[in-house]
């Protein structure tokens, strides 16, 4: 399989400016005013508004008109503040300014979250992000991402995962946000599925709406759909400790298992049917995680799955992956994975 590295840089740099008159401890617990100027330099760097260049093959990212990040400090016992800084300002901008109370305390270790815990999409993914807590846990992207539409990149701008440590110098401190997660570029042909299947057939007036993204490793006798063992790629669920005796940077994974995803619509729409044309072709920009490689050996599995109408029963059923439609793919050299960055991918249906 051709692979298309294509590179988004994986940090996004941001100066915060802090206060520098002292302040007593009463007012300290009150919080201290800060505020953080946040760049995007585009196209290496990329934020929460996509655009893909044709010719670079790179995807160009801007600010969106409100934005906000999560501030969470924490010590040797787990975190001691959570503080939100919003920025509004022009959408597409390639340069924000969060502002916004800091309440940690002094000593404290401080990282940003994004999406803004306070956000539909942060809160969908981050668990546990309160005062006290040692781990902060990140659910599967598909809870927070609608559905994935064909040939638009900013669909995935809600998942854009990221997380940074703030670095303090005087008066000054700098967070440099890295993602979570890379990006498979996948083009898809569809020749022979049925809008309308031959008389019979199961799966009359079926749908494509729903793409679901796995690893098998032939070699390995675990045969667990779910769990850590479920899949030797791509990760479902992890976790972040924050305590200063345990904090690495690095999330851990929890659960490995496949990357699900609506495309276009849920229920009875999808453009991946044949109706009038004779070929349908769409890209679908996908986000995935993961924690290890695509070694050699490994199956790829590209899954399409939908819906389709029982004329006996008069409704319609859910189908995770339709016949044909398991579309596999041997590794037959490591195929090394990294965040921030695009997989290119072809495939006919």
């Amino acid at each position: 399989m051709k692979r298309i590295i294509t590179i988004i840089a994986m940090t996004a740099c941001a100066a915060v400016l802090m206060s520098s008159c002292q302040k007593t401890p009463v007012e300290k617990k009150a919080g201290v005013p800060m505020t953080i100027q946040a760049s995007v330099v585009a196209p290496t760097g990329t934020k929460t508004l996509y655009e893909y260049d044709t010719e670079s093959k790179t995807l160009e990212g801007f600010w969106n008109s409100e934005e906000a990040i999560t501030v969470v400090s924490f010590d040797q016992g787990g975190i001691t503040a959570v503080d939100t800084f919003t920025s509004t300002g022009e959408e597409g901008r390639s340069k924000a300014e969060f502002s916004g109370t800091w309440t940690g305390n002094a000593g404290d270790k401080v990282i940003c979250l994004y999406p803004s815990v306070d956000t539909y999409a942060g809160n969908s993914i981050f668990d546990a992000v309160r005062v006290g807590s040692p781990t902060i846990y990140m659910r599967n992207l598909s809870t927070a991402s609608g559905a994935l539409q064909h040939d638009d990149p900013s669909s995935i701008s809600d998942v854009d995962l990221m997380l940074g440590e703030v670095l303090i110098s005087g008066d000054v401190a700098h967070v440099y946000l890295e993602r979570q997660f890379a990006v498979f570029r996948i083009e898809v042909t569809l020749r022979h599925f049925p809008y309308e299947a031959p008389p019979g057939s199961p799966f009359d007036q079926a749908r494509i709406n729903s793409i679901r993204i796995k690893c098998l490793d032939p070699d390995s006798d675990e045969e667990e759909e779910w769990g850590v063992n479920g899949d030797p790629v791509f990760v479902r669920f992890s976790g972040l400790d924050v305590t200063t005796g345990s904090y690495t940077g690095t999330p851990f994974t929890i659960e490995r298992g496949p990357q699900d995803y609506y495309l276009l619509d849920s229920g009875n729409n999808s453009d991946l049917t044949l109706m009038e044309e004779d070929v349908v072709e769409k890209t679908f920009f996908v986000p995935v995680r993961f924690d290890k490689d695509l070694e050699a050996g490994y199956e790829l599995c590209l899954q399409f799955g939908g819906n389709y109408y029982d004329d006996e029963e008069e409704r319609r059923n859910s189908v995770t992956v339709f016949p044909g439609c398991d579309m596999r793919k041997t590794i037959t050299s490591k195929l090394s994975l990294e965040n921030g960055k695009i997989y290119g991918f072809k495939v006919t249906i």
